[in-house]
């Protein structure tokens, strides 16, 4: 049998044109298992074919509607035809394009006219559609970029498509995502009509660094917010970032926050992490110490005790060590610094008396119950003010960790610039990919096109 397929187009004023996509022959007698429905390559000519057909009757009616001058009404004169390339989705379009002459009311103060519009230009000035744009950014943003323009090139009828093409478009999308610096508010989000208090997350990635920056790693920095309205992961580098600022302003207003609202930062105790939302808000903010962090350097304390205490087994007062430290944990979660500072005196004062000269074993692991005491100690002391009440915080279903920003970690840094993946990275694309991934995660990945005439 034979298959013919035919597009007809109707326009707004009432003209059809038929376009004639092609025929395809399917012999009853020489039919295989692989000749029934459409194959692959069949798919891709049809979707072709269609798409040119599409493509040529857009561009005559965009080019007659694009005439009228939005100034004086009057019809403006065709300067010559040109032919212009569109990378779409479904092939590569070469379309004849009208260029339009600007009317004389258009001129400048001088009395010059500018130079002859193109509206294809004009509406797709990187002769690519934004729906190509976005698939290859979102490509890009999940694996590396060879392996980004592989399922393009094996599923679509689009051209074949290199690594450096989806690597040169999907520094253009990240560009469009990064903060307007020329605002002097930032936008707020439509959708949110209530504010509220924000609870921001933040942590770092270390990334492998390219030779010729001088640095073995990156930090990339990344986070999460989250209002009573929604959420909203971010992630940049600072020294690529042209405002890291404006850019977590941004994020916060997106999210449904409002200047006067309060914040909350939850971090492992890095000072630079917080001064990132400082001088985004412009406003005191409130900073709480993150609980696993804490936890872990209390466990490191329990594990040496552990270890002294059997080392000076069948002594008096030994089978007391775990319990100090154990003690400490619990004051620290009931928000008794104070007191857990003072326990931690305790603990250090307490297993010096188990000193004993003949028993080279005990000495050693005082001095590892000394240590880790030690930076307990200075842990807690610099970060005095930002360990609250953790046991009444989860009572009540607050969050008491970063938790959250790590999960960040994990999906915007490690999955697409993890050690593993054996890459090296330059400031900038490492800046670029944390702030498309953040977006591809959300959702809210766009490319933005004109939707207006000339």
């Amino acid at each position: 049998m034979d298959v013919r397929i035919t597009v007809e187009t109707i326009f707004e004023d009432g003209k059809t044109r038929k376009h004639a996509l092609g025929t395809w022959s399917r012999p009853f007698r020489k039919m295989s298992g692989e000749a029934i429905g459409l194959m692959l390559e069949d798919a891709k000519t049809i979707l072709a074919q269609l798409q040119k057909a599409i493509v040529q009757d857009q561009v005559e009616k965009m080019s007659q509607a694009c005439r009228p001058c939005p100034g004086c009404g009057r019809v403006r004169r065709i300067h010559d035809y040109r032919s212009r390339t569109l990378d779409t989705m479904f092939g590569r379009i070469t379309a004849r394009a009208p260029r339009i002459k600007l009317c004389l009311c258009q001129a400048d103060t001088n009395g010059r006219i500018g130079s002859p519009l193109s509206p294809l230009s004009y509406f797709l000035p990187d002769r690519a559609t934004p729906e190509l744009q976005r698939l290859q950014a979102e490509l890009a943003s999940r694996h590396s970029f060879r392996e980004a323009a592989r399922p393009m090139n094996t599923f679509l009828p689009c051209q074949v498509q290199s690594h450096v093409t989806t690597r040169n478009r999907f520094g253009r999308v990240a560009e469009k995502l990064e903060p307007s610096l020329s605002c002097s508010k930032p936008e707020t989000s439509e959708t949110s009509q209530e504010s509220g208090p924000a609870n921001v997350f933040l942590d770092g990635a270390h990334i492998r660094c390219r030779p010729e920056y001088q640095k073995r790693h990156l930090d990339v920095v990344v986070g999460r917010i989250e209002t009573t309205t929604g959420s909203r992961r971010f992630g940049f580098v600072e020294s690529a970032s042209p405002s890291s600022s404006r850019q977590i302003s941004e994020d916060l207003a997106a999210a449904g926050w409002r200047p006067g609202d309060q914040i909350t930062v939850f971090s492992d105790g890095e000072p630079a992490l917080v001064n990132y939302v400082k001088r985004a808000v412009d406003q005191p903010v409130r900073h709480i110490l993150d609980w696993w962090h804490i936890s872990m350097r209390i466990r490191h304390v329990e594990n040496a005790t552990v270890g002294l205490a059997q080392a000076c087994c069948g002594r008096k007062d030994a089978d007391d060590l775990p319990w100090l430290a154990e003690r400490i944990r619990w004051l620290v979660w009931h928000g008794q610094l104070r007191r857990a500072l003072a326990a931690i005196q305790t603990l250090k004062h307490t297993s010096r008396r188990f000193e004993d000269q003949s028993r080279p074993q005990i000495g050693s692991s005082i001095r590892k119950v000394t240590a880790r005491c030690d930076a307990l100690e200075t842990y807690l002391r610099n970060n005095e003010r930002s360990a609250p009440n953790y046991a009444k915080r989860y009572r009540v279903g607050l969050p008491i960790s970063s938790s959250r920003a790590e999960g960040c970690v994990d999906d915007i840094a490690n999955t697409r610039m993890g050690k593993r993946r054996r890459m090296r990275w330059s400031p900038r694309g490492a800046h670029r990919v944390a702030l498309t991934r953040a977006a591809v995660l959300d959702g809210r990945l766009k490319v933005s096109h004109r939707q207006t005439a000339a």
